[in-house]
């Protein structure tokens, strides 16, 4: 099994592939079969910044006030498509993360891990924070949420994103030379 092997690399963000190589990705408890027919950086040259506050028309995020986990316009996916993202806080929030059908990602037993602006302390490329969506049947949108762990009253809680888009060809078996990636559905 050739295992992606830049998954959660400590260093600047790449693709897990190349064009036309092929990908078995682990969704919907099984691996299913993919090439990868193009890719590109989402968004182009920069990161698209959010803001949590804003979207929810909230005016406010209070102390230990929460958003809830919401599908961001920005991070939709069509049914061809995996995206690959990093992302960071701005403001001193801490951010969730949720995907299918509302499941906690970096929950350990007991808990969820967020993002905050300590973070990048002991992560600098942020490679702990990278998460991926596949297109397709269900609900597999991530959902994002975040709390004011700042003790003021904030005006706005903004995140950043950045990462790759990749349109997929649906195979109908996982090729022999595939690289494997547990992408989502744990």
């Amino acid at each position: 099994m050739n295992i992606v092997d830049n998954l959660y690399s400590s260093g600047p963000m790449a693709p897990v592939c190349q064009i036309k190589e092929h990908l078995a990705i682990w969704t919907e408890q099984r691996w299913v079969g993919f090439q990868a027919e193009n890719i590109e950086p989402v968004p182009r040259s920069s990161v698209n910044i959010v803001d949590l506050v804003e979207i929810t028309a909230m005016g406010t995020l209070a102390p230990n006030q929460q958003t809830a986990g919401r599908v961001l316009e920005i991070l939709k996916v069509n049914a061809n498509e995996l995206v690959h993202y990093r992302w960071f806080v701005l403001d001193d929030v801490e951010g969730q993360l949720w995907q299918l059908a509302h499941m906690a990602r970096f929950a350990p037993r007991g808990g969820q891990a967020g993002v905050n602006l300590f973070t990048p302390a002991h992560d600098p490329w942020l490679a702990t924070t990278t998460f991926w969506v596949l297109g397709g049947p269900g609900d597999k949108d991530a959902r994002i949420g975040c709390t004011n762990i700042s003790g003021a009253t904030l005006p706005q809680a903004r995140l950043g994103f950045w990462g790759f888009r990749y349109i997929l060809t649906k195979e109908e078996r996982v090729h022999p030379n595939a690289r494997y990636l547990p992408a989502q559905g744990f």
